[in-house]
């Protein structure tokens, strides 16, 4: 693990002293994860691919980069030397080596099939957030993308929905809705207020919001729809409160129909954090893994662009102090 310059040592710390419960802290993808990692070949292969071994092994690592996850996770199954050829693709390696938290993740949710070994392998050498372009120490896996702490516990494109609210908010059916990326809850502890969830299917929101709107034409037609059939809902609703308070009747509960957008409670929504897995990111040239740290100047504070929970490289970090300051007393001050 890279360790931060030896000059800016003591401005920095290396990790905060939280438990965000994520989903590779989850207890069941942590025994699988050692379940999977334990295996190894005792024995050297004794029977070969058939018709696959007429392929020159390049050509054949070629292929299985392009692979997704869970065809390559069948593939290392069928006998010894495939389990052997696997592991001679660098990518796989790397990725079997440095991220197999993120592996074990994608399997237990079920996303491997939205996920290329090679778009994973991307994603473990790539050290910025996709939204922001703050160091990202995280992987979101129902789609790959590599993200920091801020961006997925706030922004909506991390915040995998329900079938039944993605097809509302979007005006989708479900036809349309079951054919995008999505992911099954793993039943467990997640977000930094341990809120508790049951197994259960989420779908991607940005895929879900994209295919509203091609389904609609454009952003302005698919939110005209579904605004006019909330509207509607809500009228029928108004209507038969009505009618029931008419007869003087007021046992009778009428359910009032949903939010177009349940409260998110964003750190605190436990469905953030059921696709999350922490990830350092690996220095392809140097082979070393760089992990992030935070600023001492950021420790307390709660506010963008100075918020405690930032990660920060070397260059970023240097490029952090010369635009806020240098720190002093815990604070950063300009000169």
């Amino acid at each position: 693990m890279r360790d931060p310059a030896p000059q800016l040592g003591h401005l920095t710390y290396p990790e905060l002293r939280l438990k965000d419960n994520l989903l590779d802290e989850n207890p069941n993808v942590i025994q699988f994860q050692s379940k999977y990692g334990s295996f190894q070949l005792h024995e050297p292969p004794t029977t070969d691919l058939g018709t696959l071994s007429r392929l020159p092994l390049e050509l054949l690592q070629q292929v299985l980069y392009q692979l997704d996850i869970a065809t390559i996770v069948d593939f290392r199954r069928v006998n010894r030397q495939a389990f052997t050829i696997l592991d001679s693709v660098p990518a796989y390696h790397a990725i079997a080596k440095h991220a197999r938290n993120a592996l074990c993740g994608i399997i237990a949710i079920d996303t491997g099939k939205w996920i290329t070994c090679g778009s994973l392998y991307k994603k473990l050498s790539t050290p910025e957030c996709e939204t922001c372009g703050d160091f990202g120490g995280y992987l979101y896996l129902l789609t790959c993308k590599r993200v920091c702490f801020l961006c997925l516990s706030e922004n909506p494109l991390y915040l995998p929905l329900r079938i039944s609210h993605a097809c509302q908010k979007f005006g989708l059916s479900s036809k349309i809705v079951n054919k995008l990326p999505c992911m099954r809850v793993i039943p467990g502890t997640y977000s930094p207020n341990e809120k508790k969830v049951a197994r259960c299917i989420l779908v991607d929101y940005e895929s879900a919001r994209i295919a509203g709107i091609t389904a609609h034409g454009s952003i302005s037609a698919m939110t005209r729809f579904v605004s006019d059939l909330q509207t509607q809902k809500d009228e029928k609703y108004n209507a038969r409160k009505a009618a029931v308070l008419s007869l003087g009747d007021r046992s009778t509960h009428i359910r009032r129909p949903p939010a177009l957008d349940p409260y998110d409670a964003l750190s605190g929504n436990p469905f953030r954090f059921g696709a999350i897995a922490r990830v350092a990111c690996l220095d392809i040239a140097t082979q070393e893994l760089e992990r992030g740290f935070h600023c001492l100047g950021c420790e307390r504070a709660k506010r963008l662009p100075l918020h405690y929970r930032r990660k920060f490289i070397v260059a970023s970090f240097k490029d952090h102090l010369a635009q806020y300051g240098g720190i002093k007393n815990g604070e950063h001050h300009l000169n």
